[in-house]
């Protein structure tokens, strides 16, 4: 996804990892306005252990235990 301030969002790393929230809605089953809230409140544990799962990428797990 693009970012216009990389500094200023919550899980930069999960905007390298996934092309929209479309996406990330596809495999959380969520619709897109849901994944525009998580991405400022946060996912559910659940939520992370698929999208880790899909995008086969280790330093999404580290993204969220820092926040």
């Amino acid at each position: 996804m693009k970012c216009c301030s990389p500094g200023a969002v919550r899980f930069p790393r999960m905007y390298q990892a996934f092309k929209s929230v479309e996406e990330i809605g596809k495999v959380i089953n969520r619709s897109k306005s849901y994944v525009h809230k998580a991405l400022k409140e946060g996912f559910t544990d659940r939520e992370w252990e698929m999208l880790k799962e899909y995008s086969n990428r280790q330093d999404l797990q580290s993204e969220r235990q820092s926040k």
